[in-house]
């Protein structure tokens, strides 16, 4: 018996799954066990009976019983179970008594799934046995723990779950939540260090969606994604020209709207030079992003109460920031290119020109502060302007 399935039959007793004894083709003898409440004693909390079953099609039926009462003098009954039998009633038996104790008398129809040999060893391991043999094969511990996880997260009743996590204690919860967000920026990292050459920008809308605390670094207060590819109005009564943000995000204690634009990272910075003496243009790729971010920010004040209409208050637009995600400062491969693009971005209002490399940077930043570690394994030409 792999599964047990009980069905209440009050609020004090469930029926469990028959324990199948002996069977052939039309007939077979079961024990049919029942959970009890037993105050007096409540270590007797399982009772049943004895039936003998007939097979009528593909359904198994009762025979009808004869109480013991009427047995008269001289005769009796006698069921006689031979030794596997017996065996495998005790073992059922176990199982089900261990049910008792750990789930109770559940309510309604239950499946119980019974664990493995392997299982219950595991389960029965002290943290220092299970440690000490997961530190030396870490790859069995990771594929047991990424089952665990995702078990944990699609359980129909996570509240016994919680509970445990909650035992662990606040230090121990701390470090795991640590180690998960720490983990979490370092897989961002990494596509970045994977990616750096990448011209997809939709490669580069997907990874920031995914990785959003990235996109919450620009900003010096509380941010979320209200939505990527946000709509901003503009279309005309052709249905064109419509106005598409790739990030609309909001602070989280205002409200107030903020606009991102991106591009990729091998986007040019910096354009010809436009005479002698180190002077540069900025790129047109910058100019034109300039000029799109802020068509939609004009887009959205002027369409806000059309575009926000039965959303309550999804976000407000009070003057939003724009951002511009672009390029890799590594492109500026001279001081005057670099002189150049600073003074050129440092003299804009209400719109902030961010490159990739920045923008990761402050990210293993972060890393390096949760892990005690200011350089987080920065080279020191890799520290963002």
């Amino acid at each position: 018996m792999k599964e047990i399935h009980t069905k209440s039959t009050s609020k004090s007793s469930a029926v469990c799954t028959d324990i199948v004894l002996r069977e052939t083709k039309t007939t077979r003898l079961i024990f049919r066990p029942l959970l009890i409440d037993n105050p007096q004693n409540p270590q007797a909390t399982v009772n049943g009976g004895f039936l003998f079953q007939r097979k009528k099609g593909s359904e198994w039926e009762d025979f009808d019983t004869i109480p013991l009462s009427s047995i008269k003098g001289g005769e009796g009954y006698k069921l006689e179970l031979h030794s596997e039998e017996l065996l495998q009633l005790f073992q059922e038996l176990h199982y089900i008594y261990e049910l008792r104790k750990v789930a109770g008398i559940p309510p309604g129809q239950t499946k119980f799934i019974k664990a493995s040999p392997e299982l219950e060893q595991l389960a029965q391991l002290t943290t220092n046995e299970i440690s000490t043999f997961l530190q030396a094969n870490r790859a069995v511990g990771s594929s047991l723990l990424g089952n665990l996880l995702n078990w944990a997260v699609n359980a129909d009743e996570p509240s016994p779950l919680i509970e445990k996590l909650l035992a662990l204690g606040p230090d121990s919860l701390i470090k795991l939540n640590t180690a998960v967000s720490v983990q979490s920026l370092k897989l961002a990292v990494k596509t970045w260090d994977n990616n750096i050459k990448n011209d997809n920008e939709e490669f580069w809308q997907s990874s920031l969606t995914q990785h959003s605390f990235v996109l919450e670094q620009i900003f010096s207060w509380p941010v979320s994604i209200v939505k990527g590819k946000a709509y901003m109005g503009g279309k005309s009564v052709m249905n064109q020209g419509g106005n598409v943000v790739d990030f609309l995000m909001k602070n989280q204690l205002t409200h107030n709207a903020a606009l991102i634009e991106i591009k990729t990272p091998i986007t040019p910075l910096i354009g010809s030079e436009y005479r002698d003496g180190g002077i540069y243009n900025i790129s047109r790729d910058i100019a034109g992003s300039m000029m799109q971010i802020l068509n939609y920010k004009h887009s959205l004040l002027k369409n806000y109460q059309n575009i926000t209409e039965r959303q309550g208050d999804l976000f407000s637009a009070f003057n939003p920031n724009c951002v511009i995600i672009i390029g890799n400062t590594k492109s500026l491969d001279h001081v005057d290119k670099v002189r150049c693009f600073e003074l050129f971005r440092r003299q804009l209002h209400d719109l902030q020109i961010i490159t990739y490399d920045e923008l990761f940077n402050k990210t293993k930043q972060v890393i390096g502060l949760m892990e005690g570690t200011r350089e987080s394994n920065m080279e020191e030409d890799d520290i963002p302007f």
